[in-house]
């Protein structure tokens, strides 16, 4: 049930301070704050400027953040850096970021490097933009894939955007589309910007009249309020973050044994109750109400989905063998490497003896189910890796399950969406392949084939269109009614 709460970390991190080299480290027990080792400002420019914040979510503080730009020739070199620590599922999440791209005079990204890692999981990637081709090399501890990206035009890193909007000048109710790259996605993205006008808030210890900004990019409503120069002095998100400009030394001062107190997995639940007495591991047929759901951007109609207005029907066999696969269900993506020998071969071991396609699909979810640690993580790892280290939670098991599948030949897709457990709904992923003329579901996370009616998918693909569970906002679900099966 962590695939929101990824989404919406890896967004803000992305949103907020994402210059382009990323790196997030978690652990599950306590650290000292990291200090930013100091940098030979002979050796890399001079320091434009350096500032401090800290972080709040929800009214607690939770961690920092820095930026700092140095001029190196005609270029600027932009340093980012964050550290939060998160209550989340009643364990304590530290997350450490630090990113680095090298910005051209005009605040176009010219290169960027990140490392993402995770508990036990490490991706790197770095990446240069030249004559509109953006070159990106992808590593883990596994594997190196180097992907090619038409550009049009030019891409601006989010933590320049007050910058750009500056130096175009300050207009209220001016409207200003910013090309961007997001580097969970890799893809492009609009960073669209409304100037709302002039403020005052109290920062720092004294009154400012502050610009006010607000920035939607991949449905994420984040609010800025920046000096005319374009420094941020507040930034908010439409999710309870808050950043402050505050002083080094204060910004480095919070509580270490502390997280806060909101957990951010009850936080994003939808709470809901279960007006049945089959329960919901047990049910094959359910009916629930929608609220607040913004139907165009979501695949709720599928082969064991009906959406008749707000009402959902869902019979976890299915109402109908469903449409015929498509050439995506099979191909190999970035972190989906289903052509890798060592996938191949875990495929064929796992299946061995197997020949009914059904069959094989049945053993790779139990195997998962019974062979996977069950841990929390954070980072985007890849298939390759998890097959190594063999732990995660519902993400990693579906992506596992998605490429053991597609090295067999078997079509199969993540699933996306939300599943009933302990009073509310829960942001869940899973698996949905295609065996003997009609899509079953898996849930290798719990063992379940089917899974079981409490799943409600909203998407199904890769983390590109993940990203639309963003734009969800506040959303609502009446349980109607639920059984244990289809026909009763």
């Amino acid at each position: 049930m962590r695939k929101f709460l990824k989404l919406t970390l890896f967004a803000l991190v992305a949103l907020w301070w994402a210059g382009s080299m990323f790196v997030l480290w978690k652990t599950t027990r306590a650290a000292q704050p990291k200090v930013p080792d100091s940098v030979d400002v002979l050796k890399v420019g001079k320091l434009v400027k350096q500032h401090w914040a800290s972080i709040y979510f929800r009214g607690d503080k939770i961690g920092y953040t820095s930026l700092s730009i140095q001029q190196t020739n005609k270029k600027l070199l932009v340093n980012d850096i964050t550290y939060m620590r998160l209550p989340v599922g009643g364990t304590e999440q530290e997350i450490y970021a630090q990113s680095i791209a090298t910005i051209n005079p005009d605040f176009s990204l010219e290169s960027f490097n990140f490392e993402l890692s995770g508990g036990d999981y490490i991706t790197t990637a770095s990446g240069k933009i030249e004559r509109e081709t953006l070159t990106v090399i992808v590593n883990t501890k596994e594997r190196t894939d180097t992907l090619v990206f038409p550009v049009k035009g030019k891409i601006y890193p989010s933590s320049m955007v007050p910058y750009i909007v500056a130096a175009k000048g300050f207009e209220p109710g001016k409207q200003i589309t910013i090309p961007g790259y997001d580097p969970f996605t890799l893809q492009s993205i609009a960073q669209n910007v409304t100037v709302v006008g002039k403020k005052r808030k109290h920062v720092l210890g004294k009154d400012y009249q502050l610009w006010h900004l607000k920035l939607e990019v991949m449905g994420l409503m984040t609010e800025m309020f920046v000096t005319d120069s374009g420094d941020i002095m507040i930034e908010r998100s439409n999710m309870g973050f808050e950043i402050y400009r505050e002083p080094q030394e204060k910004a480095l001062a919070f509580e270490m044994s502390k997280a806060g107190k909101f957990d951010m997995l009850k936080g994003f639940a939808i709470p809901a109750r279960w007006r049945c007495t089959v329960t919901p591991r047990k049910s094959r047929y359910a009916k629930f109400v929608l609220i607040g759901f913004k139907k165009e951007i979501l695949e709720i109609n599928d082969f064991n989905q009906k959406l008749f207005g707000d009402t959902l029907v869902v019979c976890a066999d299915g109402f109908t063998p469903g449409n015929k696969p498509s050439p995506e269900d099979t191909a190999e993506q970035t972190f989906i490497q289903c052509h890798d020998r060592r996938i191949v071969t875990a495929a064929k071991k796992i299946t061995k003896g197997e020949s009914d396609t059904l069959g094989m699909l049945i053993k790779i979810n139990d195997y998962l189910y019974r062979n996977m640690e069950k841990q929390y993580q954070t980072s985007i790892p890849s298939a390759v890796d998890i097959l190594r280290k063999m732990k995660g939670d519902c993400n990693e098991h579906s992506t596992l399950f998605v490429a053991l599948a597609r090295a067999l030949g078997i079509p199969a897709r993540i699933n996306v969406g939300l599943m009933y457990y302990a009073g509310s709904f829960g942001y869940h992923a899973w698996v949905q392949a295609y065996a003997n003329g009609r899509w079953h579901t898996f849930d290798p996370t719990l063992g379940q084939h089917p899974a079981d009616a409490a799943h409600i998918k909203l998407l199904s693909g890769n983390l590109e269109k993940q990203v639309q569970l963003l734009r969800l906002g506040q959303v609502g679900i009446d349980v109607l009614e639920c059984k244990e099966n289809c026909n009763d």
